[in-house]
């Protein structure tokens, strides 16, 4: 299998001072629509290490670690696995609930690490955090509910205690419906599930590299067939998310030593499940946010970083993934 030729054009690049490279490569993305360029000469322009703001990584601080047992923002959504619990609570600043949707978050009970660092209980930690957010997303079976984990500003995070939101507007977004709509359209899956995009897969879920990507350490969660959101299996899409997270530390040079609260990149994985009539299927975008290019979602063309068939090789290189992909 391989990536739709219908999808992609060579484009002629006229000669820079007597050097020609490979011609660019124009693609266009049948699901996200998003329009990419990629230029040899991107490859080897300089990455300099983004300048990251860092949050308050004081516990002390961090309102997540001061829950009373009687305090009325918790909901009874809770799970445990590996002796750490995640517990559900409404969202605190302010509590959303009215016309416009809901807002709850999954917490964990410890402070750090984060979902960013590598430790042993990483897989178990994410798949718990889902394990909480399927809970809450199955609280209002009638309406689509967005499913997000974020670390550090550049992902929308205010705090570095691993936690994970889960948004329920009373109106589905009007993008959301036309991306769930185009699972039915012919080539789309098969463009995304492409072999050589493929990074890895565990039971029916692919990490695949995006067509276009908006930025270099960017991937995407796409199952090999329909699946309802509540019957993912949590421990699935842990290991696929850890892979992803291994590969990131294997692709970016490491920052200077860090507190264990503070994490080493900024990140935010979100997970759309199919709309409440069925129409679609779940999938997942997985973003190194402070390796975006500023103002890049902003723009028609993307300049896109690697073509997707390496960016795919880079990453089973990067978190040691067998050349089948299915280890």
């Amino acid at each position: 299998m391989s990536t739709s030729d219908t999808h992609q054009r060579i484009v002629t690049e006229p000669d820079l001072g007597g050097r020609r490279s490979a011609p660019p490569r124009v693609t266009s993305c049948p699901f996200t629509g998003r329009l990419g360029m990629w230029t040899a000469l991107r490859e080897h322009r300089p990455q300099p290490r983004p300048k990251r703001q860092l949050l308050a990584a004081d516990p002390s601080s961090c309102p997540f670690c001061r829950y009373a047992d009687d305090d009325p923002r918790l909901l009874p959504e809770e799970a445990t696995r590996d002796g750490q619990r995640w517990y559900g609570v409404h969202n605190i600043y302010p509590p959303i609930d009215g016309p416009t949707g809901r807002a709850d978050l999954a917490v964990a009970t410890e402070h750090d690490p984060t979902l960013t660092h590598l430790y042993d209980g990483l897989t178990s930690d994410w798949a718990t955090m889902l394990a909480v957010q399927q809970l809450l997303v199955a609280r209002r079976p009638d309406r689509w509910s967005m499913v997000s984990a974020a670390t550090g500003r550049t992902a929308g995070a205010s705090q570095h205690h691993p936690h994970g939101h889960v948004l329920t507007p009373a109106v589905v977004p009007a993008a959301t419906i036309v991306q769930q709509q185009r699972w039915a359209e012919p080539g789309t899956a098969s463009t995304l599930l492409a072999d050589p995009v493929t990074v890895a897969e565990d039971h029916g879920v692919r990490l695949v590299a995006p067509l276009v990507p908006l930025g270099p350490l960017d991937l995407l969660l796409v199952p090999t067939g329909s699946q309802r959101f509540l019957d993912v299996d949590p421990d699935v899409v842990a290991r696929l998310l850890v892979r992803w997270v291994v590969g990131v530390h294997g692709l970016v040079d490491p920052e200077p030593e860090l507190p264990t609260t503070v994490a080493p990149f900024d990140a935010k994985v979100v997970l759309h499940p199919e709309l409440p009539d069925g129409t679609g299927r779940w999938w997942g975008e997985l973003a190194v946010t402070d390796r975006h290019a500023p103002g890049v979602a902003a723009v028609p063309l993307v300049d896109v970083r690697f073509p997707p068939e390496v960016h795919a090789e880079r990453f089973r290189t990067a978190c040691g993934v067998p050349a089948d992909g299915r280890g």
